[in-house]
C-alpha cells in the first residue's frame, strides 16, 4: 500500500484524527512543577473566566463547558467580609481577577465542596499578591498542603507587608480570620448548657456529646438537651457522624473466690470526657557546667511543673489567659507559651478582644 511508503505523512493524519475526536477539556493534565502542588505527579488545571469574587479568597470561575467551580485560594486567609477590611481585600481580589481567564492549579477539594487551588494570571500567582497587598495573612493551619518553596514565599511576603504596614497591618488590633469565626460561634452559642449536657438536633436527629466536634456549633433553634446519650438514643436521636465512638476500656480488679483465694475480673468502663493536658511553661535551666540547655530539652524537663499561665497564637499574634473562650482553641503548632500576660506583651502579642485580665471569661 502506498501509504505505508510515507510513514512520516501516515503519523501526521492519525494524530490529527485523534485531536479532532476528542472533546477539549477544561480541566487538564500537565507536567508538574516545582511551586506547584501536584496529585501523583500530574497537575491539576481548570481554565475558565473568573465571573464571581466572593470575598478575598473565593472566587467562581466558568469553564468553556459552562461549569462553574467555587475556587478557594490555597495558602491564604483573607478577612471576612464583616470584618474590617473584608471588602477592601474583596475589592483587591476583584481588580486583578474579575472577568479575566485564569488557570486554577489545584490539588483537592475541601468539605465545602470548595476547588481548593492557586489562580495564575499571566504567569502570576494571584494569591500571593492578595498576601503582599496586605489584604490577607499567609494560612499557616493549611501550610503543610503547599509545597516548601511556597511556605517560605508566602511566609516572606506576609512578613514584608507586616514591616511595611500594608492594608490590614496598618491597623492596631487586626483579627486573623479563624479568630473572628470563632467568636461569631460563641456569641451564637451564648451560655453554655451544664457540664455533661448532650446536645441534640431536633432538626437532623443527631447528638453531640461535649467532646464531639460540633457540640458548639448547633444553631440555637434547633437544640435539645439530654443528661446523658442513653437519654439522646432513648428518643430516638443517633451520634453525630464526626463525633467518635465511645470505646470501652478494660480494667482489671482483684476478686475473692469462695474459697479465699484470689482472681481478677474484667469490668468494662466508658472513659471520661478527655482533659486538655497543657505543657509546661518555658523555665531556665543551667547544666552542672553553667551552660544553658536548649528549650527543646528544657520542655523534657518539666512534665511535672505547674500549668501555663499564658498561651499565645504566633499566627494572629493575639493571647489569651486561662478561663478565656479562646484558651484551649489555638492549634497546637501554632502555640507559643508565656509565664504572665506581661511577657507576651513584651514579645509584641496582644491580648485577645473575648479576654481580659480581670474578667477573662
Amino acid at each position: 500500500m502506498k501509504i505505508f511508503k510515507k510513514p512520516v505523512a501516515f503519523f501526521a493524519i492519525l494524530v490529527s484524527s485523534a485531536l479532532f475526536a476528542t472533546p477539549q477539556l477544561s480541566i487538564s493534565a500537565q507536567q508538574p512543577s516545582s511551586s506547584v502542588a501536584t496529585a501523583n505527579n500530574v497537575q491539576l488545571v481548570i481554565e475558565g473566566k473568573v465571573i464571581g469574587v466572593h470575598d478575598g479568597d473565593t472566587v467562581t470561575v466558568l469553564d468553556q463547558n459552562n461549569k462553574k467551580f467555587t475556587i478557594r485560594l490555597q495558602g491564604i486567609d483573607a478577612p471576612e467580609l464583616k470584618q474590617e477590611f473584608g471588602a477592601s481585600s474583596q475589592k483587591n481580589l476583584s481588580g486583578m481577577v474579575l472577568g479575566k481567564q485564569v488557570a486554577i492549579h489545584w490539588s483537592k477539594v475541601d468539605k465545602y465542596r470548595r476547588t481548593v487551588g492557586t489562580i495564575m494570571l499571566d504567569g502570576r500567582d494571584i494569591n500571593i499578591e492578595q498576601v503582599k497587598a496586605g489584604v490577607a495573612w499567609h494560612y499557616k493551619k493549611y501550610e503543610d498542603e503547599q509545597s516548601p518553596a511556597d511556605r517560605r514565599i508566602y511566609a516572606a511576603a506576609e512578613q514584608s507587608a507586616r514591616e511595611a504596614k500594608l492594608g490590614l497591618w496598618n491597623a492596631a488590633n487586626a483579627v486573623a480570620p479563624g479568630e473572628f469565626r470563632q467568636d461569631v460561634k460563641l456569641k451564637r452559642w451564648g451560655p453554655a448548657p451544664p457540664e455533661g449536657t448532650i446536645i441534640g438536633n431536633g432538626n437532623s436527629k443527631k447528638y453531640h456529646r461535649p467532646d464531639c466536634p460540633g457540640y458548639r456549633d448547633m444553631a440555637e433553634r434547633n437544640r435539645v438537651f439530654f443528661k446523658s446519650v442513653a437519654e439522646a438514643e432513648a428518643a430516638g436521636f443517633k451520634r453525630a457522624g464526626n463525633c467518635p465512638a465511645e470505646v470501652a476500656a478494660t480494667k482489671t480488679t482483684p476478686a475473692t473466690s469462695s474459697n479465699g483465694s484470689a482472681s481478677s475480673t474484667t469490668v468494662l468502663t466508658k472513659p471520661t470526657q478527655a482533659t486538655t493536658v497543657r505543657p509546661a511553661a518555658p523555665v531556665s535551666v543551667t547544666t552542672t557546667d553553667g551552660s544553658a540547655m536548649a528549650q527543646d530539652a528544657q520542655s523534657k524537663l518539666q512534665d511535672n511543673s505547674s500549668a501555663l499561665k499564658t498561651v499565645g497564637n504566633k499566627n494572629s499574634k493575639i493571647f489569651h489567659l486561662p478561663g478565656c473562650s479562646g484558651y484551649d482553641r489555638v492549634s497546637e503548632k501554632n502555640r507559643v507559651y508565656f509565664n504572665s500576660a506581661a511577657e507576651a506583651e513584651s514579645a509584641g502579642y496582644r491580648i485577645a478582644k473575648n479576654c481580659s485580665p480581670s474578667n477573662p471569661d
